[in-house]
């Protein structure tokens, strides 16, 4: 077991923490004590620690209106994730800096390499009789990384009495029920596109909104909101509160009665699944990273290509509740890129067993310690 005096090293007060109550996929509780820490990239070489670190967010942070944008920053605050999650904040550069119609931007954690197809705006033109015709795209040196350029959208033309809202990306573009001039005359294209999967005019009108898993999935290197399909539909009952759930539901079902009591009763809320709690995009929720792992980008950046080193030390977390000192081993929630900065956060978890929440009002003692 470690000693207070062990983890009261130099440098100890570094980096914002919060203690967190929460639960292991098995339902055990756990006190999460969630350090984050602020490096500058270094070119070609180690990251080393900023001059100030950012805060720990309590809650997530849009690019504008929450109702209108998606996520820019998700929130810190969750007590344990099964994966360590990659999010790159930044803006595609053409190659060299010259106006260009589309390139590909790239991000590379260790061997995980994940590529965007970039281009220009453009549009749809309706064509009577015929598949909707593209427009040739503009030239861009710079493209805004976030999804209301990846596809998606939402419809309000196909169906005059409920919008058609692509439940992968209801803020994106080009996605189109009805092959009408209503629906597709002017539609914006998205820009950011999977290079295997790219819309094209032969398939870019859905025709029955039923079948709206048919097309593609957005991309990003950004968060991909916890309302978006898939990730919403891993949301259910924590492990620990199924017994409490079960006990509300069958009070609940004495005020139903016949079939809409059997129905209630059937159709329960589904387990969590932990995965939920990994907000990267898809392809960048990776097994933990242990610190030291070289990161690559490609024209994501004036230079071009960027490379440098994750930091190969983790924090060493003591959390001493009234029995002593636990040290517990340390996982990497999250490497939060921002490129346009030249900087990174990175936010680590020390999770320790304890009694539970109906416990917390008899707790005497709560130190927490970092080195």
């Amino acid at each position: 077991m470690a000693t207070a005096e062990a983890l009261a090293a130099p440098g100890a007060a570094r980096g914002a923490r919060i203690v967190l109550p929460g639960q292991l996929p098995d339902g055990s509780p756990i006190l999460s004590v969630l350090v984050k820490r602020t490096f500058d990239i270094v070119p070609g070489g180690a990251c080393t620690l900023a001059e100030e670190d950012r805060p720990l967010l309590p809650g997530d942070k849009f690019w504008d209106d929450p109702m209108n944008s998606s996520v820019r920053f998700e929130s810190d605050f969750v007590p344990f994730k099964l994966a360590t999650d990659v999010v790159l904040d930044g803006v595609v550069h053409a190659p060299g800096g010259a106006p260009t119609l589309s390139c590909l931007a790239t991000l590379q954690v260790a061997d995980r390499r994940k590529s965007i197809f970039v281009v220009g705006d453009r549009v749809a033109r309706y064509v009577s009789g015929a598949a909707p015709w593209f427009s040739d795209p503009a030239a861009f040196t710079t493209m805004e990384l976030r999804y209301e350029r990846a596809y998606g959208g939402t419809d309000v033309f196909s169906d005059v009495k409920v919008p058609c809202a692509y439940p992968r990306n209801p803020l994106g573009r080009g996605f189109v029920v009805r092959n009408a001039p209503q629906s597709v005359e002017g539609l914006a294209l998205p820009n950011l596109e999977d290079p295997a999967s790219p819309v094209a005019p032969a398939n870019l009108c859905l025709e029955d909104f039923k079948a709206w898993e048919s097309r593609p999935a957005p991309v990003g290197f950004g968060w991909f909101p916890k309302g978006w399909m898939p990730r919403a539909s891993l949301a259910g009952i924590m492990p620990g509160d199924r017994a409490t759930e079960q006990q509300l539901r069958k009070a609940y079902a004495e005020l139903l009665s016949g079939e809409e009591r059997d129905a209630y009763l059937k159709h329960g809320i589904r387990d969590m699944d932990f995965h939920f709690f990994s907000g990267a995009s898809a392809g960048l929720a990776l097994p933990y990273l242990r610190g030291g792992e070289w990161v690559l980008t490609e024209n994501l950046s004036p230079e071009g290509r960027l490379s440098f080193q994750l930091p190969a030390a983790a924090p060493r977390i003591g959390l001493d509740i009234g029995g002593g000192v636990q040290e517990p081993e340390v996982a990497l929630h999250t490497v939060q890129i921002r490129v346009e900065e030249r900087q990174m956060d990175l936010v680590w978890r020390g999770a320790a067993p304890y009694p539970g929440l109906d416990w917390l009002p008899e707790m005497k003692k709560l130190e927490v310690a970092i080195a």
